[in-house]
């Protein structure tokens, strides 16, 4: 087991409002994804923060991104647009081309690469761990058949590599039990969760819709298309929302009852939810932020019952899980949704505990007393 690192405070500790000197990395700033938010929150607490970040594509990420410093690596340079994952071999180095990080606290959001950085002696380096990379330790990362070719005569070196680089920060935390449970098993650490922040204030509890709803990027891992195909076999509204490699299959299996939007502003989204009959996240998700906005907006999750969405759901109140990718799964798990009792309103209740002051709160408590 890799030993952790000796457990320090950061510097300013005795005040939980002031950390001293603080520096956010971050593997990459180019989605509009759950990590992404988890930055512009941290943006938010700690204004005066540089962002060290590998590639930055303002466009292709959150509008507030824009408001932050951000710093690149060379890698921002080249045109790696929608093949950035496959440049693997040169994180390392683009991470070390960065220098070492003179902060008081430095806290890298990481699910694979940031967690690398160097760091001065004065820093506590703390990782906010989405999960340890999926690209070495699931098949989750990229097509199977791709991933052997290219990574197969890598994988053992970046293992070692990477649980070697887990050994310096002086503080993990993880998004989930189930990532704890990944840190352990892949880094000999324990790391106390804290759940990302989810802006549940940006939404209305509302009565239930017509329509299923999906929001999510589209990869083979996320398993939407099982979604697709309940829809199609029984003529039930769907409206999908995301970008990903997946897009053409899935127009392709897609029945008239289902409608695709690849870019929707914040609040065409947030339309969706609060209109929608039942939000379906069919993929092992790490959290699920996206179950729990479902949530803010008063509506029920059909959710594959694994991963963050048995920390998230309740069964019969909040949510109908399934346990099998099929379409007689889904469809048994959607009529269940169906005949949850509990208000629009109670089920937003269960949701404030994730919100953006839930999360200060959490992570300000756990770098004051790791």
């Amino acid at each position: 087991m890799v030993p952790s690192a000796e457990p320090r405070s950061p510097a300013g500790a005795a005040n939980p409002g002031n950390f001293g000197e603080v520096a956010i990395v971050h593997d990459y700033l180019n989605q509009r994804g759950g990590a992404e938010r988890v930055v512009v929150e941290l943006g938010s607490m700690w204004p005066d923060a540089p962002i060290y970040t590998s590639l930055y594509r303002p466009e292709s990420t959150f509008p507030q991104c824009r408001e932050l410093d951000v710093r690149t690596t060379f890698l921002n340079r080249l045109p790696v647009d929608r093949h950035f994952r496959m440049l693997f071999p040169l994180y390392p180095a683009a991470f070390r081309s960065l220098g070492t990080i003179d902060a008081d606290l430095v806290l890298s959001s990481s699910s694979g690469w940031a967690h690398s950085v160097r760091t001065s002696d004065r820093a506590f380096h703390a990782v906010y761990c989405y999960t340890p990379a999926r690209w070495l330790y699931g098949g989750e990362y990229m097509n199977a058949s791709l991933a052997q070719r290219i990574l197969g005569p890598f994988r053992r070196g970046f293992r070692e590599w990477d649980r070697r680089e887990a050994r310096r920060p002086d503080l993990y935390i993880a998004i989930s039990e189930l990532v704890r449970e990944r840190i352990r098993i892949r880094y000999g650490r324990d790391a106390p969760v804290v759940y990302p922040p989810v802006d549940v204030g940006r939404f209305r509890p509302t009565p239930r819709g017509d329509r299923l709803l999906v929001v999510s990027r589209l990869l083979p891992y996320k398993r939407v298309d099982v979604v697709v195909d309940a829809a199609t076999r029984a003529g039930i509204g769907l409206d999908i929302v995301g970008q990903g490699p997946s897009l053409p299959d899935l127009r392709a299996r897609a029945g008239p009852t289902v409608r695709f939007h690849e870019r929707l502003s914040d609040a065409e989204v947030t339309e969706l939810f609060e209109g929608c009959r039942a939000f379906c996240l069919p993929g092992c998700e790490d959290f699920g932020i996206t179950a729990v906005e479902a949530n803010a907006a008063g509506k029920p999750v059909v959710a594959f019952g694994c991963g963050g969405a048995l920390e998230t759901l309740e069964e019969g109140v909040t949510g109908a899980f399934f346990d099998e990718h099929s379409v007689d799964s889904v469809l048994d798990a959607v009529r269940r949704s169906e005949a949850i009792a509990a208000s629009p309103e109670l089920i937003a209740e269960r949701a404030r505990r994730f919100s953006p002051e839930a999360f200060r709160e959490r992570l300000v408590g756990v770098l004051v007393s790791p």
